[in-house]
């Protein structure tokens, strides 16, 4: 092959769209959502991978991996960018689920630790990114879980978001958390050039105002952060609460495995509709 058709086909070779998912603050759904979103993602036939990126490893877990059997993790993966240190290529990391398309690169707890290794890496920001190069190529999607916080495991999730989903919780300390998210946003555009363009935000545990709130027109958590929300972000989804959101976590199959005609498994699949027929980038979002 001629260099110059060489040079087109690696043009057109296709790179997956990789979707973070993140808020500085913990219990606000980051992994339901991303669990979720993958499995209607892969349901409708597309190839997806679902990053763990938390030491918690609930991700992993949550589809049905056993972190006590792992011979590698995304642990091993960032070492393998560290210079000094002994790691393994992602595609050593990942393994199939029970869910047809869907793989996963699990965690575990030794993850932490990297966090403390790449201070002193070259271009520390961007390990996530050269961690994924050798899979962009092989997936329609990757989606990232998040650890809560803002260190650099954090940062290098966000260096590598094509776009970022934000799960909030109907709690006034979700929106004080939302600050500090801002200001990562705008310090990687800043530092590292990488704006992130799409920004959607998904309102969990939804409840809807009882008879006493419309009797004494007071409105309810969920309404008071939904109004504000509405006022930081372009695209807003709200999740009700389900007790099906629990089984799927006992069961490890996402809501679109196990309960797809649920009102919670119906939102999801409407957030993933959206994410996926729209992934060209936008102006930046007025939370930006």
């Amino acid at each position: 092959m001629k260099k110059q058709e060489k040079g087109q086909a690696k043009k057109m070779e296709k790179a997956a769209e990789c979707i973070v998912f993140a808020n500085h603050k913990g219990g606000t759904g980051k992994t339901t959502s991303c669990l979720s979103i993958a499995g209607y993602l892969a349901k409708s036939g597309n190839k997806v991978l679902v990053v763990d990126f938390d030491p918690q490893a609930n991700a992993t877990s949550g589809l049905g991996i056993d972190t006590v059997t792992l011979k590698y993790s995304m642990y091993d993966a960032v070492l393998d960018q560290c210079d000094g240190y002994e790691g393994v290529p992602i595609t050593q990391v990942i393994l199939e689920t029970d869910v047809g398309n869907l793989h996963v690169a699990p965690s575990e707890l030794d993850l932490a630790v990297a966090e403390v290794l790449i201070q002193h890496a070259r271009n520390r920001a961007s390990i996530l990114n050269r961690v994924l190069e050798k899979v962009r190529p092989l997936y329609d999607y990757i989606l990232i879980d998040l650890l809560p916080g803002s260190g650099l495991l954090t940062i290098n999730g966000l260096c590598a978001a094509d776009q970022v989903v934000v799960p909030v919780d109907p709690g006034i300390f979700s929106l004080e958390a939302l600050d500090n998210l801002k200001t990562s946003f705008r310090d990687i555009k800043r530092m590292a050039g990488h704006p992130i363009n799409r920004i959607t935000a998904v309102l969990i545990r939804y409840a809807k105002p009882d008879v006493f709130s419309r009797i004494l027109r007071k409105r309810n958590p969920s309404q008071e952060v939904e109004t504000r929300l509405r006022e930081m972000f372009d695209t807003l989804f709200v999740v009700p609460d389900s007790i099906e959101i629990y089984e799927t976590q006992r069961q490890g199959v996402p809501i679109s495995h196990y309960a797809p005609r649920s009102r919670v498994g119906r939102a999801y699949a409407e957030i993933t509709k959206s994410i996926s027929t729209n992934t060209e980038k936008k102006p930046d979002s007025k939370y930006i």
